[in-house]
């Protein structure tokens, strides 16, 4: 099983070996993760991937690194329908936080090369929020097949160099 995170450093990070699907376990705790993408036209853009686990008991830390972040990226399994309610009462509790209202916000649907999945509809529904004023994007994905990940970095990039006069990129 490759992740989403690892299709993005294998893309971003010169000469990275992406980790054996075998021993990618699912995120326990949290796990912090640094991009540096050298070739951005805004200078250099460093990208700083926190991948916080999305266990209940590790929810109460999130907002620990809301505040230091300009965009959140929420995964999605789109196969795995007995999570919705988790994922919808999630995603009200990650809007909770003030300073993510304000910031791009991307919800990746991953597992898109599955037939069997639900469609971007659905979850569409399960994470909207009405208190949300930054840019919002839904967009499937497959990590197994690298699906769509360079659309997802493309479109993080322009809302946040569309927006680096109000944020600090460094």
């Amino acid at each position: 099983m490759f992740t989403f995170l690892e299709q993005i450093k294998s893309r971003f990070i010169k000469n990275y070996q992406m980790l054996n699907p075998l021993k990618i376990t699912s995120t326990v705790g949290l796990n912090g993760k640094m991009i540096c993408a050298g070739t951005i036209v805004l200078g250099s853009i460093r990208l700083s991937f926190w991948d916080l686990g999305g266990q209940e008991e590790l929810q109460s830390l999130w907002h620990k690194y809301f505040e230091d972040s300009q965009a959140l990226i929420f995964v999605v399994d789109s196969c795995d329908s007995d999570r919705f309610p988790e994922v919808s009462e999630a995603f009200k509790l990650v809007m909770n936080s003030e300073a993510v209202q304000k910031m791009p916000v991307l919800v990746v649907c991953n597992k898109s090369d599955i037939e069997e999945c639900i469609g971007t509809e659905i979850i569409r529904v399960l994470t909207t929020d009405d208190r949300h004023r930054g840019d919002l994007a839904l967009i499937s994905i497959s990590a197994l097949q690298g699906l769509n990940i360079d659309r997802c970095m493309r479109w993080l990039y322009t809302v946040l160099t569309r927006n680096h006069s109000a944020i600090d990129l460094s």
